[in-house]
């Protein structure tokens, strides 16, 4: 499956959506598979900046989707501190 880069919350939504269609789910069907509400998952979707990463993350798992994250620019130079 394709990796997708997100850059802003509006994004995040659309892929959500995209990743759920590519499995073909209705929200109903993420919803049970997450143990989340319909209306959660939904909310995923249209504002997801209004939800908790505990939901993103199990609404992930109900797609079989993964979060990646990396660094704006590229990995840390030599010598930087690479902790945050």
């Amino acid at each position: 499956m394709a990796a997708y880069r997100v850059t802003a919350a509006a994004q995040l939504g659309q892929t959500l959506r995209g990743l759920r269609k590519a499995r073909d789910m209705s929200q109903v069907d993420v919803a049970r598979a997450s143990g989340l509400r319909q209306k959660t998952v939904s909310l995923l979707e249209t504002a997801p900046q209004r939800c908790s990463v505990d939901s993103l993350m199990r609404y992930l798992a109900a797609v079989q989707g993964a979060l990646s994250l990396d660094v704006k620019g590229g990995a840390p130079q030599p010598g930087e501190d690479e902790r945050w």
